[in-house]
């Protein structure tokens, strides 16, 4: 009984830490449009892992156009219930835009960050959000000519 106490102690402390969870990889990442024409939606990326995402995970994307703009967000990847492949994440670019995010953000993703004119994506994997720039990314993936 007790070996058996100590062994569930072991694992809901694993489990707690962040120990337990899966190591994911990015596979791929493409340019959607699931605009309906309200214009909200009409910068979307697709970004693909290698197996379902089944917890919660950080990311942070940087953007570099052809025409020298450079872009950077990041948020939260967690599961999807509605998702129609739980490997993939649709992220709106737009909701990159943070307090960091240069003046007319929106104006400079609508104009510059947009299907064929994307030279750069970096996209970088953590398994919680990094307290630092220094932090090690668990994947991160450079895709060119988007």
């Amino acid at each position: 009984m007790k070996r058996w106490l100590s062994m569930a102690v072991l694992t809901l402390g694993l489990m707690l830490s962040g120990c337990g969870q899966e190591k994911l990889h990015i596979k791929s990442v493409r340019f959607v449009d699931v605009d309906r024409g309200s214009g909200l939606f009409d910068r979307a990326i697709e970004i693909c892992f290698d197996k379902p995402v089944e917890s919660e995970y950080w990311h942070r994307v940087i953007f570099m156009s052809k025409d020298g703009v450079k872009f950077e967000g990041e948020g939260i990847i967690k599961p999807l219930a509605t998702a129609k492949d739980p490997r993939c994440q649709v992220k709106i670019i737009y909701m990159y835009i943070n307090k960091n995010s240069p003046p007319n953000a929106r104006v400079l993703v609508h104009d510059h960050i947009k299907q064929g004119n994307i030279a750069q994506l970096l996209i970088q994997l953590y398994p919680h959000k990094p307290e630092s720039d220094k932090a090690v990314p668990m994947d991160e993936k450079l895709f060119r000519d988007l």
